[in-house]
């Protein structure tokens, strides 16, 4: 069997942390497979391990493309018409509490990493975490503010998928809207 070309293997690491970035957000960490990665990327798990030196980095690499992609998003958005608003309907939106796996790392390992603060989850959950800190501080002026509002944004969007399918799903999404506009 030839061997794959480095551009091929290049596409194949991308396609894998692509993968295990959506499996984070929509199962957590702790019930990523290997198995489950290379399915959702279209690949057979045979040439993990020449592509990550362990899962432990996999994982690590993912919460990395997870927070870079919020970051983007939430950049565009709070850039956009509406800044400040825009950003709480999206962020705090139907859509976004019924799509993970595009979703937000923070909101999606919140649970895990407040068991894990150290382990595997921390220094990409922090990261993560910081950079919507920063996305709020620069739109309030305060970093305490800043501060709240995300506690509330991340609480109401967990609680929001934790009830979804009931209409108090529904409702905790607009209070959390209507508390921070």
């Amino acid at each position: 069997m030839p061997r794959a070309s480095r551009a091929q293997m290049e596409a194949n690491r991308a396609a894998l942390v692509r993968a295990a970035s959506a499996l984070i957000r929509e199962r957590g960490a702790a019930g990523l497979t290997l198995d489950a990665v290379a399915a959702r990327a279209g690949l057979t798990h045979g040439g993990f391990y020449k592509q990550f030196a362990s899962k432990d980095a996999l994982i690590a690499e993912a919460i990395g493309e997870a927070a870079r992609e919020r970051r983007e998003a939430v950049a565009e958005v709070s850039a956009g018409e509406g800044g400040r608003t825009a950003l709480l309907d999206w962020y705090l939106s139907a859509e976004h509490r019924d799509e993970p796996a595009s979703g937000c790392v923070v909101a999606g390992l919140a649970g895990e990493a407040s068991v894990d603060p150290h382990g595997t989850l921390g220094e990409g959950f922090r990261v993560a975490l910081d950079d919507l800190i920063a996305a709020r501080a620069d739109s309030t002026g305060a970093r305490d503010a800043a501060l709240a509002d995300i506690a509330l944004m991340v609480g109401a969007l967990e609680l929001a998928r934790a009830t979804a399918g009931t209409p108090l799903s529904d409702e905790l999404l607009a209070a959390a809207r209507a508390r921070l506009s």
